[in-house]
């Protein structure tokens, strides 16, 4: 386990307490690393380029050099004189790193590893933070991006509430507003007493050639195959169910919906239950060969170099006789499909009956 820790916070009397009682208790604090716990130079960053980019690839460096740090500390808020549109809340610096760790969890090595995180907050947080410490899954809601490819990971993950309390460890102290800075030192002390290790060999340090921040798929969950089988009955992975509210405005009759991973893992997975889907609708509305049959892939769906010569064989090899079956994706999973090497396999899908 790497043994160092990283301490960002604004408070300078907390940070020389904190470092009395690391250096007490034999814990070392990272300086190599700047972009990680110099505030300067993250504020010297941060305004010159608005967004993380650097800071991100500093930990990924850091990660990929030493493994998880044995804690962090910071502040749950940090005030790097950003406008509000940039940083609405002070907590750019937090989704960072809760963004980083998030990606990890999901990579193959980590699956052992604990992220320990103990924030710096005022006391009128505490309601907030006790909810975070005991449900982490909620504060992964914080760190939604643009990416819909990320964002799946992130779901994905959060959705699996043991994995996420089992993988983030999170404790708080407060920033003392009558000057009572030992009390916090003592309550830290036992905090300190009570973290858990990063994780093993394996877990700690990613294994030689492979990129820490390889975003690993291999925890996603294989794609729901949904089909609208009537106006009040809708077909899930081959079940016959209600339709829910929800479902009236989002699908239309007899379009089918793969929503989820579309990956090497788990497309066998998601084709049994387009097999299952299609039976299915042979006994409620069936599916005619020769009319069109529209067959979404939104871009919250996550799909690798793998889904379009597999998608593209199995709809040719199973399908031959269904005319009108078309692929409607979307625009970044499209163009992420149009560049792969197997695009051949499923072009005339994507292209015909549009």
């Amino acid at each position: 386990m790497y043994t160092k820790a990283l301490l960002t916070t604004q408070d300078k009397r907390m940070e020389s307490f904190i470092k009395q009682l690391l250096r007490r208790l034999n814990i070392e604090i990272e300086t190599g690393f700047p972009l990680l716990t110099d505030l300067d130079a993250i504020r010297y960053d941060l305004m010159k380029n608005k967004i993380t980019v650097n800071i991100r690839a500093e930990f990924a460096r850091f990660i990929k050099e030493n493994g998880f740090p044995s804690v962090i500390l910071m502040d749950y808020q940090i005030d790097f004189g950003l406008t509000e549109k940039e940083d609405p809340d002070q907590r750019k610096l937090l989704r960072t790193f809760l963004l980083a760790f998030a990606l990890l969890a999901n990579a193959k090595g980590y699956e052992t590893a604990r992220a320990s995180i103990i924030f710096i907050i005022s006391k009128k947080l505490k309601s907030t933070m006790t909810h975070y410490a005991n449900y982490p899954s909620f504060l992964l809601d914080e760190i939604r991006t643009k990416d819909a490819r990320v964002n799946a990971i992130i779901d994905s993950f959060a959705l699996n509430t043991e994995k996420v309390k089992a993988f983030f460890n999170l404790s708080f102290i407060y920033k003392p507003d009558d000057g009572r800075y030992t009390v916090e030192m003592e309550k830290l002390e036992k905090i300190l007493g009570t973290v858990p290790e990063s994780g093993g060999e394996a877990a700690a340090k990613p294994e030689a050639g492979k990129p820490s921040t390889q975003m690993i798929l291999d925890d996603l969950e294989p794609a729901h195959v949904i089909c609208r089988a009537s106006v009040e009955k809708v077909i899930v992975d081959g079940e016959l169910q209600p339709v829910t509210e929800d479902q009236k405005g989002r699908y239309i009759e007899k379009n089918i919906h793969l929503e989820g991973a579309l990956t090497q893992k788990t497309l066998a997975v998601v084709k049994s239950r387009i097999l299952t889907v299609f039976d299915a609708m042979g006994k409620v509305n069936p599916l005619k060969k020769d009319e069109k049959i529209f067959i979404n892939v939104p871009d919250s769906s996550v799909i690798d170099g793998s889904f379009a010569s597999t998608m593209g064989t199995f709809l040719s090899s199973v399908f031959p006789e269904y005319t009108g079956i078309s692929l409607n994706i979307g625009k970044e999973n499209s163009e992420k499909m149009r560049n792969s090497k197997g695009y051949v396999a499923i072009k005339d899908f994507v292209l015909k009956n549009l």
